[in-house]
């Protein structure tokens, strides 16, 4: 499966199995969802965000969370 990354609205950045953020989120349209954060396990509104728009150091944040 294509792995994803994720920000929610509080700005943490985290990875996801593209079904896996298919089933267990609410969605709201193409690339955001409502669905809890990993990095502090709050339910928030996360959008997909392209990886060729972020830096080595956000991309390893991302890695370094799974949802």
């Amino acid at each position: 499966m294509p792995e994803r990354i994720y920000q929610c609205s509080d700005g943490h950045l985290y990875s996801a199995d593209w079904l896996k953020a298919l089933v267990l989120s609410i969605h709201f349209g193409f690339g955001t969802h409502y669905q809890r954060c990993p990095v502090d396990g709050r339910w928030r509104m996360a959008k997909q965000v392209r990886p060729d728009q972020m830096t080595p150091t956000q991309l390893n944040e991302a890695r370094r969370y799974r949802f």
